[in-house]
């Protein structure tokens, strides 16, 4: 197993997926693997790194009991590395087989494209190469093109014996319904503050780091781990929050100043805004559990009763409608200018902004 997943509660060293783990275990003792599994939760949770557990288990040359991994055969080594060519992973900017189309990892593409899912289709006919399976990993599900996932269900439906096919999704409820319903779904979920911290510790983080980590990650092992190893990802995320805060309590022409702002880098930032979007949906999602009164299970930022829940929801919804609008091509300005109109005051601050110019 990798140093980056070190420390988990199973077999297979995923962190708090326990219950997932051994959903699949059963599965592959008893024969009865289903063809297409779609893996749900918050970025950073361990989606992909299940999936790949999947997929070394699958073509492990000496499993260990469970079944599990060995890790350290030709083919989990490969796998470990995304050197087999058994797996493939479909995703943003991969790769496509249509003569005349241009480099999709240099052509700005925000979705997954209808020809990335052709070209799967067509892989998917050919025998695998060692493992028994040829495995496709779908990251993530969220952004297929409409059309792209009308073509995905032609293998869900048909799928050869030889292929499994992993679909991740932060969003399922995005997804078409026919895609959703013709997998089996195991839903991955943060994992309290105080055990994440411990598993930290376990793979080497400083100690004193670790719990402050753990609350910054909300729970998630993946992200607590980049937080950890990339200065740069906890600088985003800190000046991120800043700001929100800030435009929590801001009058309308402050936050048009950000849409603009924000706007103006998405031609040539597009990753950026859209990691920035993100973390604009994570903190209102936190604000929702928190007016819930259920923020505890997960121990995230302190948004106290900032906010009621619906409009932290419609906040959240905004915010997601926004993401969508960006990966679709709308406008980015117009695009992040409603979302930040839509967005509710802090509570004592709707009077100061109703008397601003």
């Amino acid at each position: 197993m990798s140093g980056s997943e070190s420390g988990a509660g199973n077999a297979w060293g995923v962190f708090g997926a326990d219950g997932a783990v051994a959903v699949l275990q059963h599965a592959i003792r008893s024969g009865r693997l289903a063809h297409a599994y779609l893996f749900s939760g918050p970025d950073g949770v361990g989606k992909a790194t299940l999936a790949r557990r999947l997929a070394q288990t699958l073509g492990c040359a000496a499993p260990l009991e469970g079944p599990a991994p060995c890790g350290a055969c030709r083919s989990c080594r490969a796998l470990e590395a995304g050197e087999s060519p058994d797996i493939e992973r479909i995703a943003i900017g991969g790769v496509c087989d249509e003569s005349g189309h241009p480099d999709h990892a240099a052509d700005g593409s925000t979705r997954i494209r209808i020809c990335q899912v052709r070209r799967l289709e067509r892989v998917a006919s050919l025998a695998p190469f060692v493992a028994p399976r040829r495995i496709f990993v779908i990251d993530t599900a969220d952004a297929l093109q409409t059309e792209a996932s009308h073509a995905l269900l032609k293998t869900l439906e048909e799928p050869p014996s030889t292929v499994l096919l992993v679909v991740l999704a932060t969003d399922p409820g995005a997804l078409l319904p026919t895609v959703r319903s013709r997998c089996q779904e195991l839903v991955l979920r943060p994992s309290p503050v105080a055990a994440l911290a411990g598993a930290l510790v376990d793979a080497g983080v400083d100690p004193a780091r670790a719990p402050a980590l753990a609350r910054l990650a909300h729970g998630r092992y993946g992200v607590a781990r980049r937080l950890d190893a990339d200065p740069a990802f906890a600088v985003l995320r800190e000046s991120v929050t800043a700001d929100i805060e800030r435009l929590t309590r801001a009058d309308r022409n402050e936050r048009l100043d950000y849409a603009v702002t924000l706007a103006g880098r998405w031609p040539r930032e597009r990753a950026a805004v859209l990691a920035t979007i993100d973390l604009w949906r994570e903190w209102w999602r936190d604000a929702l559990l928190d007016a819930a009164g259920v923020q505890a299970a997960h121990a995230a930022a302190p948004h106290a009763t900032a906010f009621a829940p619906p409009e932290a929801l419609r906040a959240l919804q905004a915010v997601q409608r926004t993401c969508d609008h960006l990966l679709q091509n709308t406008n980015a300005q117009l695009a992040i200018e409603v979302m930040m109109l839509d967005l509710p005051l802090r509570a004592g601050e709707e009077a100061r902004a109703a008397a601003a110019p």
